[in-house]
Formats: structure tokens, C-alpha cells, sequence
């Protein structure tokens, strides 16, 4: 453990990891930035999903991790590429890492005494997973009466939908986010190319996490906290919700163009480069004139279609076309520049390289931390808790100091130091195929 991390808010606090895939699994790597010892339970048979994803070279270059991913293991079992996946690093950074079979009683025993010795299990499975081993928060309450249990089910324990699985995908289109999403009809929608389901809802569950531990502290008294992935999706389609409920108008989709203030142009344009862009917005008449003056003041910009806000608004199309025209010969983040000094609403389009390698904003927020990690060595990760305490602050490598833990690089701390296994008995499991 690193003892030279400044105070963090959670520290003390033990958490048993039963998370699996992204949203369950970005709320512990939260309480982990905070302080808390987390516990990341796994089973090399059935390993999570996202060990296979994105997996890192050993050597990475120095400006970070290489654009192209590596080859996928083709089995998790006893794969070395296993612990080098970049998306299952960065989501579990900072957190001790185990195996135990949960599906032997033998192992059964041994999570209920890692429980006694624990303030927070969270797990992401259906509602009826845990029951079926007979570890749900009723089972759990027997062994640890002010245990707190997190459940964060696709749906819900409750509910018509509760029984089914469920991924951020999944939670989006239910939420309706989806449909809202895309160019006019007839196109189909087209979603969000992130899954934002697996991204909100870890801050609901680390602020519900942390009421819990508050209330805890006061009243001596655990609890049960049922938390779905599909509800916070209605938050992000919130206007169109409410413009129904409101008025009974249907959102439609829209595409680049200005949901409520008339702007033309309106839009996302190609520039010079490989799938590089630019987007635009004018709002008034000295802005149009200004983006004209930029352009040099072309002829086509005295016509008329174009010579009022309304004329515009109803030839976008036209419009678009004739300024991606001027645009392709143009270095998205120059124009950029030069369009914001004009008094232009203008950004480049940045890839995920581009914030990694040039957004001065996040390197002066110091964004990207490099964590070690025992298998692939050193790497950015992401600061998942972005606030920044002056007296306790967040730190991505956690009381570990390192990206995600290896499978089972852990057992040896958790079941002798903290379960106070003998070195007779961890064999024993081990052969056993318990640990």
C-alpha cells in the first residue's frame, strides 16, 4: 500500500467488488480514487468482458498507448493479454484484485468472511445472481449486520423489465436517449457512439454509496440500495421528456442543426486531413457577416437565399455545402482560432487523441495520470473523480498507486494477511479450484 498519498476521504472503508463490465465496475474505481480499499473479486473461467478489450502493448510508446489495439486473446484462461487490457485498467485502477470461485460452498465461506471484515459489497449481476448463491443483502445482514449492499442491475430488482440483462447499449435505447439521436428522417437513429449508460450512472451509485456510509456512521445501521442503469438515461433525454409531458410535441431528431435559437449555419464541417472537422455556429447577422469576411467575402454570400436569418434557415442544406466548399482547404484548429477571434462560435472536432495529446485544458488539469500496472508497466489512466479537494484530494491509483490488479495478483494479501489463511490452507484452495 502507498503511504505517501495525501489523506483521502475513504479511507478505512473495505469494499467487496462483485462488479462486471463498466457502470457497476466505474463506481468502485470512484471510492477507490477516494480512498477505499477495494476489492475486485474475479474467477479466471468466466472472466469480466472487458479483460478482453483494447488490450495494451507491453511497451508503450512515450506519449501513451497506441492508437491501434493489440491482437484479442482468443481465451482468458491462463492468457497473459488478460491482464493487459486498457479499458479494464482504467475502470479498475487502484483496486486490490482476487479469485474465488463462487459457485463452490467452499468458496461461498470464504466471501462471508471477507464480507464480516467489510463495510460495502456492490455487485452488477442480475437481481436473482446472488440469490442463487445464497448470498443476497438478507443472507449478508447475518453475517455483517451494518453491511451496506449496492445492487445495480440492468433494470432494477423491481419492476417488469428487472429480470432482464443489460448493457449501457441497452439502458440508452430504453431511456429513449436513442431516439432523439441522429439526422431527420428518414434516416435511423443513430445513437451515441459512447455508451453513456455505463458512464452516468457510477456517480449515482458512488453518491448513494457514500449517503449510505454517512448514515451508517450516524445510526450504526447498514443498508440495501437498489439501483437501476435505465432510469438515469431519462435525465439525459430530459427537455424532450419534458417537452412532452409540457406541450404533447415529439422530439425529432435534428441532426446538426439548432434545437431552440435560429442559427444558420449550424453545423459539423470537413476540413483538411483525415476525418478531421470543424464545427460552426452563427446566430446573428454581424456574426454571418464576420464568417463572410473569413471566407473572402465570396459572391454567393450576397445572394439572396442567404441574405437574412430566415433566408438562411431555410437553406441549410445549400448552405452547408457551399462552406464545407471553403472549409476542406482548412486546418481545423487554425480556423478555429481564427473564427473565435472574429467573434465566431467555432471548435475543432477532437478525437480522442487529440485530448490526449493536445487539449491544453486537461494537461493543466493534469486529466491523465500514469499508473503502473505489474503486466503492461506504466500508462495513462483517467481521473474518474474530476473534482479536486484541497484537503483530501482524489488519486486514480487509489491506496494501490497502480492501474488494474492482474488476475489474482492479490491472494496473498487478501487471504493471508486480512483472512489470516495459512500458507497450508491457500494451497489447499488453490488445488481445490477455490481461489
Amino acid at each position: 500500500m502507498n503511504t505517501a498519498i495525501a489523506p483521502q476521504p475513504l479511507k478505512g472503508v473495505r469494499v467487496v467488488d462483485l462488479t462486471w463490465m463498466l457502470a457497476s465496475a466505474g463506481t468502485t474505481v470512484i471510492l477507490a480514487s477516494l480512498g477505499a480499499e477495494v476489492i475486485r473479486i474475479e474467477w479466471p473461467g468466466h472472466l469480466d468482458f472487458t479483460r478482453r478489450q483494447l488490450v495494451a502493448k507491453p511497451k508503450p510508446p512515450p506519449l501513451g498507448p497506441p492508437r491501434k489495439p493489440g491482437p484479442l486473446p482468443k481465451s482468458v484462461q491462463g492468457i497473459p493479454e488478460a491482464n493487459a487490457s486498457g479499458l479494464f485498467s482504467d475502470r479498475n485502477a487502484g483496486k486490490l484484485g482476487i479469485t474465488l470461485n463462487m459457485r463452490v460452498p467452499d468458496g461461498v465461506e470464504l466471501f462471508k468472511k471477507l464480507v464480516a471484515k467489510s463495510d460495502v459489497v456492490i455487485e452488477g449481476f442480475r437481481p436473482s445472481a446472488m440469490r442463487s448463491w445464497g448470498l443476497d443483502y438478507e443472507t449478508l445482514r447475518t453475517v455483517k449486520p451494518d453491511i451496506i449492499y449496492l445492487q445495480m442491475a440492468g433494470f432494477g430488482r423491481t419492476g417488469p423489465y428487472s429480470s432482464f440483462a443489460s448493457y449501457g447499449p441497452t439502458a440508452q435505447v430504453m431511456s429513449g436517449i436513442g431516439a432523439i439521436t441522429g439526422l431527420p428522417e428518414p434516416h435511423p437513429p443513430t445513437m451515441w457512439n459512447h455508451s453513456y449508460m455505463d458512464v452516468t450512472p457510477p456517480f449515482y451509485g458512488a453518491m448513494a454509496l457514500i449517503s449510505a456510509l454517512y448514515y451508517r456512521n450516524r445510526t450504526g445501521q447498514g443498508q440495501y440500495i437498489d439501483q437501476g442503469q435505465y432510469e438515469p438515461g431519462l435525465f439525459l433525454s430530459g427537455p424532450a421528456v419534458l417537452d412532452f409531458s409540457a406541450n404533447g410535441r415529439r422530439t425529432r431528431r435534428i441532426g446538426n442543426r439548432s434545437p431552440y435559437l435560429d442559427a444558420a449555419p449550424h453545423g459539423i464541417y470537413r476540413c483538411a486531413g483525415d476525418d478531421c472537422w470543424i464545427a460552426i455556429a452563427v446566430f446573428d447577422e454581424d456574426q454571418w457577416r464576420a464568417l463572410c469576411r473569413q471566407m473572402g467575402d465570396p459572391a454567393w454570400c450576397a445572394e439572396g437565399q442567404f441574405s437574412s436569418m430566415q433566408n438562411r434557415l431555410g437553406h441549410q442544406d445549400e448552405l452547408d455545402a457551399r462552406i464545407e466548399e471553403w472549409t476542406r482547404g482548412e486546418d481545423r484548429y487554425a480556423l478555429m482560432y481564427r473564427l473565435q477571434e472574429a467573434g465566431v462560435a467555432a471548435g475543432a472536432v477532437q478525437s480522442p487523441a487529440d485530448k490526449f495529446e493536445l487539449d491544453p485544458q486537461l494537461k493543466a488539469r493534469d486529466f491523465f495520470v500514469n499508473l503502473p500496472q505489474s503486466h503492461i508497466g506504466t500508462w495513462p489512466h483517467t481521473r474518474h473523480f474530476t473534482p479536486k479537494l484541497t484537503r483530501t484530494p482524489a488519486h486514480p491509483g487509489g491506496i494501490t498507486n497502480r492501474g488494474a490488479p492482474c488476475v489474482g495478483e492479490d491472494n496473498r494479501h487478501v487471504y493471508a494477511e486480512l483472512l489470516g489463511l495459512s500458507d497450508r490452507e491457500i494451497a489447499d484452495y488453490e488445488e481445490r479450484g477455490v481461489i
